[in-house]
């Protein structure tokens, strides 16, 4: 049944019909090339026929013209003797010989049995008549023309020259016949071929015009509106009308191609622009479910592989957002402690400040009252042991501001860092964004911010770190100089019985005690503008720290609105 389903479509297909038509074609004109060739054989054998009668017909005559010729010669010489009749007669037999060119002439045409009986019977004849002829002859020469005349006119003579002109006539008729019989069943034959062969032709020339007919129809005009729609399918329009009905043929098969290829296009269309939107607002959880078959199983693949690329790439970027995010709070509670540090740092500087002024005033009225040491050197121990215990507060006070600022060093190098690993990870943050493309343009200036903060943060901490580095040359030149009046103190503790002889060098290490306080007070009061400085640009630090967090976290909740 399937089968003859399939031999039925085959038959109604346009290269079933056109090779239907194709073949009749050829066979009219295999039939009309036969039947030409029949013709022109059949002419050829009507040609060769008259040629063979026409031969035939000149021989006989030729050997009837000869027997005349002598038959002429003969009878006029034994009439009149004259030896000119003589000569023609000789001549006919030894040099013309027509008689003999036409018998050899005949040997050589397609003469029948009975025809060759009749001609050897008009030789026989002939060849009778050459002993009457040859003693006319003789009687002639003789001088007896009487006895020449009764031979070659004489009864036996005469019915001979009938026998033979009534032969010769008859095997004229019978050749003429039987050739022009044969001829006219040749012409039959070629009237019945040029029939045949006019059919052969008419019917050729009908297929030409039904070819012209079904080429125009049903190849031409499809085929047109199959390439004005194949036009417009390369130009993009999918949904032009298309009023070509589906069928089994060739154009059928295409126009079933062609709505199939339309609808296959516009849902991959459809959905790869609903795809495409989802995600650009973010979801990249998709699931496709049109058909991509063939070459466009690749865009199906590219989609699901962008999808797993882009969920790799968010998990890595939320896991990323998630360490910036706790880095950035730990940045900002080091940065605000660094501030309160750097804040008590400050008190305390401007503390030591307060006792080196002082130190200085005391020291300064020591040295006016160096005078009455001897007289008050008791009031001057007691003085001698407060300010023992005041160098003992200062270095003390120094020690602090040493270990506040290894603190704040170690805070800076934390600091430090932390910007380095967000510089990083802003870096990260960029490629991600580029390997993203249009789709990361938001995510790459969240980058690029993360990036700047990380420089200014690491600019604020060079300045920092120089700061505290001053800081603690100052405050280690401090100590040195407390050190030193803590050492003279107790030299003077220990020496306070030889007041009275070395009241005067205690005068002169005032003095000189004096100029190290004032270069104590100038450091100090350097250490205290550092240490102001390092608590402004703390703050600053934990503000941006906190800016940071606050992008980071901006971050994370753009990062969060992906769906992978």
């Amino acid at each position: 049944m399937v089968n003859r389903m399939k031999k039925e479509n085959d038959k109604s297909s346009q290269s079933s019909k056109l090779k239907q038509i194709a073949k009749q074609s050829n066979i009219s004109l295999v039939a009309g090339t036969i039947y030409l060739l029949l013709l022109l054989v059949t002419i050829l054998l009507s040609n060769s026929l008259s040629k063979e009668q026409l031969e035939s017909t000149m021989y006989l005559n030729q050997y009837r013209l000869g027997s005349k010729a002598l038959t002429y010669a003969v009878q006029a010489y034994a009439v009149t003797g004259d030896e000119q009749y003589y000569d023609d007669y000789m001549k006919e037999l030894n040099v013309d010989k027509n008689r003999d060119i036409a018998w050899e002439g005949l040997k050589k045409e397609n003469i029948k049995a009975e025809e060759w009986e009749k001609l050897e019977k008009i030789a026989e004849l002939s060849n009778g008549l050459v002993p009457l002829e040859e003693e006319a002859m003789q009687s002639v020469a003789n001088g007896d023309t009487q006895k020449a005349t009764a031979y070659v006119f004489g009864e036996e003579y005469g019915n001979t020259i009938k026998q033979i002109n009534a032969l010769t006539n008859e095997v004229i008729q019978t050749v003429q016949a039987r050739l022009q019989q044969k001829k006219t069943f040749y012409t039959i034959i070629q009237i019945i071929i040029i029939v045949l062969f006019l059919t052969a032709f008419s019917f050729l020339v009908r297929q030409i015009i039904t070819t012209t007919k079904f080429a125009e129809k049903e190849l031409l005009a499809p085929i047109i509106l199959v390439s004005d729609q194949m036009t417009e399918l390369a130009a993009g329009n999918l949904h032009n009308e298309f009023d070509m009905e589906e069928d089994e043929s060739e154009v059928g098969k295409m126009v079933s191609a062609i709505n199939t290829m339309k609808s296959s296009l516009t849902g991959i269309i459809e959905e790869i622009s609903h795809i495409l939107l989802q995600m650009g607002q973010g979801n990249y959880k998709i699931a496709l479910h049109q058909n991509y078959a063939g070459d466009y199983k690749e865009i199906e693949e590219s989609f699901y592989q962008i999808a797993a690329d882009m969920k790799e790439t968010v998990n890595m970027i939320q896991d990323a957002t998630k360490e910036i995010n706790s880095g950035a709070g730990d940045l900002a509670n080091a940065a605000e402690d660094l501030a309160n540090a750097c804040t008590t740092q400050a008190g305390q500087v401007s503390n030591i400040a307060i006792l080196i002024g002082e130190l200085d005033e005391n020291i300064e009225k020591n040295r006016k009252d160096a005078e009455e040491a001897v007289k008050i050197s008791n009031l001057a121990g007691s003085t001698l042991v407060a300010s023992n215990a005041k160098m003992d507060e200062l270095k003390n006070a120094i020690g602090e501001i040493s270990r506040c600022s290894e603190q704040i060093s170690f805070i800076i190098g934390a600091i430090e860092d932390i910007a380095s690993e967000t510089n990083l990870l802003a870096l990260n943050a960029a490629i991600e964004a580029a390997r993203a493309g249009e789709a990361g343009k938001g995510f790459a200036v969240v980058a690029e911010q993360v990036k700047k903060l990380a420089e200014e943060s690491t600019q604020a901490v060079g300045k920092t770190t120089q700061l505290i580095e001053a800081t603690v040359t100052a405050v280690e030149n401090g100590t040195s100089i407390a050190d030193e009046a803590a050492a003279n103190m107790e030299d003077v503790m220990m020496s306070s019985t030889e007041v009275g002889e070395r009241i005067q060098r205690i005068v002169e290490h005032f003095n000189n005690e004096v100029a190290s306080i004032n270069e104590v007070n100038d450091n100090i009061s350097e250490v205290a503008g550092i240490v102001d400085n390092n608590s402004a640009t703390s703050q600053e630090t934990a503000a941006i720290s906190e800016e940071q967090k606050a992008q980071v976290e901006a971050m994370g909740e753009l990062v969060s609105k992906f769906v992978v």
